[in-house]
């Protein structure tokens, strides 16, 4: 006895010279002692069944089982190889059912969007709603200028994404959301604060801090209007800190300024040239590539939200 358990001692090394698959197939015969039973269990073809115990045979140069009637029976070596099998196939079961579980409710928890700074007001709206249908899902959120969104998302660092840019690749699909305008806002303690309205006149004069290279920063050249900009800057948090602070006008996307608006530190100015411009915000993401549940909830959400009115005031 003791002879045939050194022989088949089931060390990693020696579990390297066979397979899984056979092991397997070996504890399925065990177990219904009949070859065509195993083979309808685990869908391999008896032929096959009877060749890999062949080969696991010859691996160990002893006999598992022989024939009894219409069935098996095994050997004393046969049941011993099945009794040192058993643990090692029930605890790699143990292992796959741990870590399927923990992907899938990885899966099931997570929802990563991307976004150009713009939409952050239209999008907060939209993953509120989400999350109230969705109280077990967690999103993360990742931010970037149009360029690094499309990167993104070809990258596959994201699904799906906000942006004010339409990306020019054929590769992304990209689907018009939601259209904003443009305002003109200054500190509730700013001398203009008390205008309604600025003139052509005293819109030449008046004090504006911009955000260097943004899209408003465009649209404002491409319509040739000369403003008085006494600060640029590069990104949007710091326009909004200045103007705060009462050194001139900015220009904001509308859902972007909305929260001085409504917190009255921030006055809207209504400058009648700009009155036409509006921004479209893009939802985007890779063609051919399947969305996961969460995602195409939150696309439902975001088209079903692209139709209703936003209300600001």
């Amino acid at each position: 006895m003791l002879n045939i358990e050194k022989r088949i001692w089931l060390s990693p090394l020696r579990i390297n010279f066979m397979t899984l698959h056979q092991l397997k197939i070996f504890a399925a015969v065990a177990k219904h002692l009949n070859i065509t039973k195993a083979s309808r269990e685990i869908q391999v073809s008896q032929p096959s069944v009877s060749k890999q115990l062949r080969l696991l045979e010859n691996e160990y140069g002893l006999r598992f089982y022989v024939k009894s009637g219409r069935g098996i029976r095994l050997t004393e070596e046969g049941q011993l190889f099945h009794v040192r099998v058993k643990p090692i196939l029930e605890q790699l079961e143990r292992l796959k059912r741990t870590f399927e579980s923990r992907v899938a409710e990885g899966r099931a928890k997570s929802l990563i969007v991307g976004s150009s700074p713009a939409p952050a007001f239209f999008l907060s709206a939209v993953l509120k709603s989400f999350v109230e249908l969705h109280p077990t899902v967690h999103p993360t959120l990742r931010t970037g200028y149009p360029h690094a969104i499309k990167e993104m998302v070809l990258n596959a660092e994201v699904e799906i994404a906000l942006t004010i840019t339409h990306p020019d690749h054929p590769q992304i699909i990209a689907e018009p959301i939601h259209s904003e305008e443009i305002v003109a806002v200054v500190s509730a303690r700013h001398p203009l604060a008390k205008k309604r309205k600025l003139n052509d006149a005293e819109l030449a004069q008046a004090p504006f801090v911009i955000m260097k290279g943004g899209r408003i920063a465009e649209e404002i050249e491409k319509m040739g209007l000369k403003l008085n900009v006494v600060m640029w800057c590069d990104s949007i948090e710091p326009v909004k800190e200045y103007v705060r602070a009462g050194l001139g006008i900015g220009l904001f996307y509308r859902g972007s300024a909305e929260a001085g608006i409504r917190g009255g530190y921030f006055k809207i100015i209504e400058i009648p040239r700009l009155k036409d411009i509006r921004v479209t915000y893009f939802v985007v993401y890779r063609k051919g590539m399947p969305l996961s549940a969460n995602t195409q909830d939150l696309l439902t959400l975001l088209r079903q939200w692209s139709k209703k009115p936003i209300a600001l005031h």
